[in-house]
């Protein structure tokens, strides 16, 4: 690595909106954090990212972007950033907003992806962007910005806090689910506008149903929205945490589960970064872009031609997902618990 660039002595990053986009800054976060040990590092992110900011613990500082307030707290960020007299910004997003914060800041260098014919008006460097949001995306922006990808991947980037590890504990146990106790969570849901993610609910609930019915195993629902539609269609008893938890507690969770099962989602990605089995259900989006990073996960797809297609309508009645029948999904869970039990000591250490 080139020695240590001094000229950079404090460091703004715009981040995506949705929890995996966030999940995909960490090992930009790490590699500027290596590159330049001595910079200040600055986040601009929605409120509902400052958790897993404050989970991964590679930043200095944060502001708030509040989406509520767009207008009337315009003006204060731009302030808040010129006191900081950033020395690079890095943008993420490829909306207006963050590429003129970025140019209002003072920041005599600029990092963003293509947005269109005036980005160069807002950026002083240009990267060309694959669709979608990725962790090599954002890759190709820290090497813009002089640092090498030394962390390619976001696994073990994520820890939920020691304390609501030992809260999700508890509240387990007054399920009498105990250390001893195998437990999968299901993690149905998509952020809002990527619906197009979504597998059937009657697909869920049969999966719960295997497993549940399974002697010394408990089935956990948990995501952001309530769930009880699925729920209501699971004939053995589960927990349902959906809707019911911190974005801490859902990482305390995913953190003490044996196997996720769960769509391209923000779950899925916080799961796999802190080494927990994934099986990710797959339609329109690319696993080779976006599936879960680090190993003993496994994605199922339908394989259909038109998949992957990462468009926001589908005109076919999403085939790729309304298909794919449950016991594609518990075959190949059941493969992943079964690898997990004979698992390497490597993977073992990665979960410590």
């Amino acid at each position: 690595m080139a020695g240590e660039d001094r000229r950079i002595r404090c460091i703004a990053v715009f981040h995506v909106n949705q929890i995996g986009d966030m999940i995909f800054s960490l090992p930009l976060l790490a590699n500027l954090r290596h590159r330049y040990p001595r910079a200040r590092i600055v986040s601009v992110l929605r409120p509902h990212l400052r958790e897993i900011w404050d989970m991964a613990g590679l930043g200095d500082e944060f502001l708030i972007r509040d989406r509520t307030s767009r207008f009337r707290g315009f003006l204060p960020i731009v302030r808040a950033l010129r006191k900081r007299s950033p020395d690079l910004c890095i943008v993420q997003s490829q909306t207006l907003e963050p590429a003129l914060l970025a140019r209002l800041s003072g920041a005599p260098e600029r990092v963003g992806f293509r947005i269109a014919w005036w980005d160069r008006f807002f950026l002083t460097r240009v990267v060309p962007k694959d669709t979608p949001p990725s962790v090599a995306n954002n890759l190709r922006l820290g090497e813009a910005a002089g640092a090498p990808s030394v962390r390619r991947d976001y696994v073990g980037l994520l820890r939920p806090p020691a304390g609501e590890r030992i809260r999700m504990m508890r509240r387990l146990a007054e399920h009498r689910v105990n250390a001893h106790t195998r437990l999968i969570v299901l993690a149905p849901g998509a952020s809002a506008g990527r619906a197009l993610k979504l597998w059937t609910d009657e697909g869920f609930a049969a999966v719960a149903d295997h497993f549940a019915a399974q002697p010394g195993t408990a089935v956990a629902f948990a995501g952001g929205e309530s769930l009880s539609g699925i729920v209501s269609r699971v004939s053995h008893p589960v927990l349902d945490f959906s809707g019911a938890t911190t974005l801490p507690e859902l990482a305390a969770l995913l953190d003490r589960a044996d196997l996720l099962i769960s769509v391209d989602s923000g779950p899925l990605h916080m799961a796999a970064a802190m080494a927990t089995p994934v099986v990710g259900i797959y339609g329109p989006t690319d696993p080779a872009l976006t599936g879960p990073m680090g190993i003993g996960h496994r994605v199922v797809r339908l394989g259909v031609p038109c998949s992957p297609c990462h468009l926001k309508e589908c005109s076919i009645g999403r085939i790729c997902m309304q298909d794919l029948p449950p016991s594609a999904v518990i075959q190949t869970a059941e493969e992943v618990l079964a690898a997990t039990r004979c698992a390497p000591d490597d993977w073992r250490s990665a979960r410590q």
